[in-house]
């Protein structure tokens, strides 16, 4: 037949007029382009297509969900005094770790808590999001591309719901609805988005990872879908490592629950070698990179674990049940029942019975975790003692360091919206098949459910999209000033005041002033992570440092007593302004101190203790190189250090106050480092931490110099060890009231070192029932000794 219609062209081809020389040549005959055959072909798939219909409507609802956004694209950051502008800063620190400083942006950066840094494993990056970011920034500018990202990070997440529900059920129209009641009738979004919070909305890994894991599970032809499976958990852990926890518990209670199937133990096998495969070769990736610096880095700072916030944020008993928007609404219940009545009586397959209960206990199971380690039956109200599912988890290693039981309602909502989907598959149909029934004409009979898919929606996100309106955007204001410092490519830090804006919240908060350094990209002595907005890592420099803690403290004369007493002298010199004020701020590249006015607004004692320290330090005449409405800037000028250039203090840390006797002045250790242990005067509360002196080298190299000090114990032998920076420098035990003089010979490298002292025995109390310290061992006559 093909050779027939060859000849038949061939045929038609000779018959045409053959021109002759001079003639004129007859026109082509009129041939569509290949691109434009492409474009037709493309554009009637696409038509045919429902995932492009389903990508279409995504689109739609994020923009009419996010239409603050969309109306204040390039105007403000959503969220910006929240989240928002810590979002931008995480995009902002991607590009400048690859593109100027050339070194991996994950784990660490000393842009932020200069000059130390602060590491970036516990915070919330989500680094996947940057990359995004990088070619989105140069087209639409930084705020622009932050609220693009969280519209598209909604889209998508609806989108790739929709390719998992439809995958189960089979049913297009049915599939988007669920996946438009996942994604936006969900209070967890609403705040997300109002916050700002671009890793959380970026859910959309989940539910991918999960119709690539399924399909690469009951698939013979598996390893493209294992593969997509494998990249999901990869992006999860670039994203939010709560995904990744969902993701694995949901991977395991799978497979549990193919084991209760009817399947035969050789498909059983077959499944746990796919999941084994997929997670095996996940977890080499991971686990080292990633997960053990994680443990180990929780291990050694306490203060990342905040289990103990897991109460605080939980749900309630009462939102799902009342009417709001901590459920999905009374009216995609009802509908979702329904239709599961009607599916039921209908009696599925083997096959698809298992999914429905599969998701119904993944959607009781979440729901149960959200209440937290003891239920809560109204919100903002005390626990009640009953414990919960999630009690038998929080406490657990890893798990120990989240603190969000709330947000597996997420993994709730999705086990929901699977069922409601199958619920409205059999409404659905219902309703078509009486639309038939009635002969209505063909276009009225087939738009029929999807005039019934619009209202309910209409109906149930009316109160999500309502409250989503709420959110605000927030316009950054760049400073003109900080234009002027990107143009200098001396490289050099800032402090900006008051530091780490009053706990984030004064002025524009912290979160605003971390992104202006997207303009300026100096590295600033502030900074806002996700696990220190409250300030309480104590390895924070600018709260440890000498001269730089004064102007953290400002005029919280209470945190200055513990190592500037003002009753009577220390039991050492200070270091004074004048002789190092400013060779310390030389020494740590300080060039410019900037006040930020409007943050200062409700802090004037700050205002005022800040312009005194800067006198102390630049001189009582100087003045401002910058001034405008938002900030004040002084340049830090240059000046000689002391020929020494080592000098004591005393740590921020392990003292009791300072006190006056006949042999001078003396300070307790306080090992016990927890007032509340001595109020109840219970020592197994305490802890067990060193008493700190800091020394300073303002040199480039190591320089060698002697301290010489006092120790004397107080009621029980105790051994005392003393290091600098960790390295043992001498040990020695004293008897019940011994005291010992005694000299160290110290080589301090180049910056801030801190010689500790501690005791492996604890220590005891006073037997006073007006003073109720604990004490260990004390210390007195601290001098520094060039070497």
């Amino acid at each position: 037949m093909k050779f027939q219609v060859r000849q038949k062209k061939i045929a038609l081809a000779q018959r045409q007029p053959v021109p002759v020389l001079g003639d004129e040549q007859p026109a082509a005959p009129a041939r569509k382009s290949l691109n434009f055959q492409f474009l037709q072909k493309t554009g009637r798939f696409l038509k045919a297509s429902p995932a492009f219909w389903a990508l279409l409507g995504s689109l739609l609802l994020a923009a009419i969900y996010g239409r603050v956004a969309v109306f204040n694209l390039g105007y403000g950051v959503i969220g910006g005094d929240l989240d928002g502008y810590e979002n931008l800063w995480n995009d902002s620190w991607i590009r400048t770790a690859l593109f100027d400083l050339q070194r991996n942006p994950l784990f660490h950066t000393n842009y932020l808590y200069y000059p130390t840094g602060i590491s970036l494993r516990y915070h919330t990056l989500n680094p996947l999001n940057g990359l995004f970011a990088l070619p989105m920034w140069p087209l639409f500018g930084s705020v622009a591309s932050t609220n693009l990202k969280f519209l598209l990070s909604m889209a998508l997440t609806t989108f790739c719901a929709f390719l998992l529900i439809k995958d189960l059920t089979k049913n297009s129209l049915a599939a988007f609805t669920g996946a438009a009641i996942f994604t936006f009738a969900n209070d967890l979004l609403i705040g997300n988005f109002i916050y700002g919070q671009a890793e959380k909305l970026s859910a959309w890994w989940y539910p991918l990872y999960l119709f690539c894991l399924f399909r690469a599970v009951n698939r013979p032809r598996w390893i493209q879908y294992g593969v997509g499976a494998w990249l999901c958990l990869l992006a999860m852990c670039l994203t939010d490592w709560q995904f990744v926890l969902y993701s694995v518990l949901m991977t395991l209670g799978y497979f549990v629950f193919m084991l209760a199937t009817q399947r035969t133990w050789k498909e059983k096998g077959e499944i746990f070698l796919k999941l084994a495969a997929i997670g095996g070769s996940w977890a080499a990736v991971v686990i080292f990179p990633f997960v053990l610096p994680m443990i180990k880095e929780a291990a050694e700072n306490p203060w990342l674990s905040v289990s103990e916030q897991a109460v605080s944020r939980s749900r309630a008993l009462t939102q799902y049940i009342e009417i709001g928007t901590g459920n999905p609404g009374y009216l995609a219940l009802v509908a979702g029942l329904a239709g599961l009545l009607l599916w039921w009586r209908k009696r599925p397959d083997h096959e698809e019975r298992g999914t429905v209960i599969f998701w119904s206990v993944v959607a009781l199971v979440a729901s149960l975790l959200t209440f937290g380690p003891r239920l809560i039956i109204v919100p903002n109200t005390e626990p009640t003692g009953l414990p919960m599912l999630y009690a038998l988890l929080y406490k657990l290693p890893v798990l120990n360091i989240g603190r969000d039981p709330e947000r597996f309602y997420m993994t709730a909502m999705l086990g929901f919206s699977i069922l409601l989907a199958f619920g409205l598959r059999e409404l659905l149909s219902l309703l078509s098949d009486k639309a038939k029934s009635l002969e209505w004409q063909k276009p009225l009979a087939k738009a029929l459910p999807l005039l019934a898919v619009g209202i309910f929606l209409a109906v149930s996100l009316a109160g999500f999209v309502a409250k989503a309106g709420e959110a605000e955007a927030y316009p950054p204001e760049w400073p003109p000033f900080y234009y002027t410092l990107a143009q200098d490519k001396e490289e050099y830090a800032i402090m900006e005041l008051p530091l780490f804006a009053v706990n984030g919240e004064a002025g524009r908060g912290e979160d605003t002033y971390e992104a202006y350094q997207s303009i300026h990209g100096k590295p600033r002595m502030g900074g806002r992570l996700a696990r220190d907005h409250k300030l309480t890592n104590p390895n924070n420099f600018s709260k440890n440092a000498s001269i730089f803690r004064d102007f953290f403290w400002l005029n919280r004369q209470d945190k200055i007593e513990v190592y500037r007493p003002t009753k009577v002298a220390d039991f050492l010199t200070p270091p004074d302004y004048k002789e190092w004020g400013l060779p310390l701020f030389n020494y740590y590249n300080i060039r410019y101190i900037i006040f930020y006015l409007e943050a200062f607004e409700k802090y004037q004692p700050d205002l005022k203790v800040a312009e005194t320290l800067v006198r102390r330090l630049l001189g009582d005449n100087v003045q401002p190189v910058y001034q405008d409405k938002l900030m004040l800037a002084y340049r830090v000028p240059q000046a000689l250090a002391p020929a020494n250039k080592v000098f004591i203090d005393t740590g921020s840390t392990g003292w009791h106050a300072a006190e006056k006797t006949p042999d001078g002045t003396h300070r307790w250790a306080d090992t016990c480092a927890n007032p509340e242990a001595e109020k109840a005067q219970d020592l197994t509360q305490c802890g067990n931490e060193p008493a700190k002196l800091s020394l300073f080298n303002l040199d480039q190299t190591a320089r060698p110099v002697k301290v010489s000090l006092t120790l004397f114990n107080y009621t029980q032998p105790r051994t005392i060890n003393i290091d600098l920076n960790g390295a043992t420098l001498q040990s020695l035990k004293l008897q019940p009231g011994e005291t010992k003089d005694l000299t160290l010979e110290v080589n301090v490298p180049p910056g801030m070192s801190t010689l500790n002292l501690s005791s492996p025995e604890g220590p005891v109390g006073t037997g006073n029932k007006d003073d109720k310290r604990f004490l260990s061992f004390g210390v007195r006559a601290v001098k520094l000794i060039a070497g």
